[in-house]
């Protein structure tokens, strides 16, 4: 792989990381405000809805960044 190619990937492996640190940070902030000022027995359907979502997405940035690091190991052993 060229070294565009593997600077490319890195920073693409650095964004889906901190991605998924924004996403976690969205979670807890929700959680702690339902837990603050609402409770949880105040969330109503769009409120699972937009945890789920972001829930998903959260598990799509690492599976990301999970995969372009395998595929960045893979080309440091081969060459």
């Amino acid at each position: 792989m060229s070294p565009f190619g593997r600077l490319l990937l890195r920073v693409m492996r650095g964004g889906a990381l901190a991605s998924a640190i924004f996403l976690a940070l969205v979670i807890l902030i929700e959680i702690w405000k339902r837990w603050q000022f609402g409770g949880f027995s105040t969330m109503q359907r769009p409120d699972f809805a937009f945890l789920g979502i972001i829930g998903v997405m959260l598990v799509c940035c690492l599976w990301l960044a999970r995969s372009i690091t395998r595929e960045l190991a893979r080309d440091a052993s081969s060459g």
